[in-house]
């Protein structure tokens, strides 16, 4: 099954600090990595299919519609600037693997790098923290609510310890 991509060729490069004129089957993987790795697990897999399902066919609206453009596309957007801040510099060719680099501009130094690397989690982090206040406060039924934890069960840095006479 081909991927959906939940945003739009530019919305990637118009709010993030990546240029516009990055072509965009450069970063084209980073937007489904980051889709099948971040966004799905975070939406469960019955959302994900259902609002990927209503925005390729132009249908997202309610909740849904709410849900995608508060908080989807904007975890699309961050955390695929991530993933692409990670590996964008780099081609692999049948020259082998090379750093892009322009005449013009100067290369960054690895903690340059990290720190833009770092925004962008926080701001993927802060759109998750708000996905789940959001969530709570508009449950929908494709998404996976969690029952409360066993009580008979205490998880204690990793070991499980059964309670007796509960």
């Amino acid at each position: 099954m081909a991927t959906t991509i939940l945003i739009k060729n530019d919305e990637l490069t118009r709010n993030t600090i990546l240029g516009g004129n990055i072509d965009v089957d450069r970063y084209l993987s980073s937007i489904k990595a980051c889709q099948n790795t971040y966004v799905k697990p975070l939406l469960g897999s019955v959302l994900y299919n259902k609002i990927s399902v209503d925005f390729e066919n132009d249908d997202l609206e309610g909740l849904y519609l709410t849900l995608y453009e508060d908080y989807v596309k904007e975890l699309v957007i961050h955390g695929s600037a991530e993933i692409y801040l990670t590996n964008g510099a780099y081609m692999v060719s049948n020259n082998g693997i090379t750093k892009m680099k322009s005449d013009s501009a100067e290369t960054v130094s690895k903690e340059e790098l990290d720190f833009l690397v770092q925004s962008s989690k926080k701001l993927y982090a802060l759109y998750e923290r708000e996905f789940f206040k959001w969530i709570k406060e508009n449950p929908l039924p494709e998404y996976p609510i969690e029952s409360t934890p066993s009580k008979r069960n205490i998880n204690i840095g990793g070991w499980v310890l059964r309670r007796k006479n509960c």
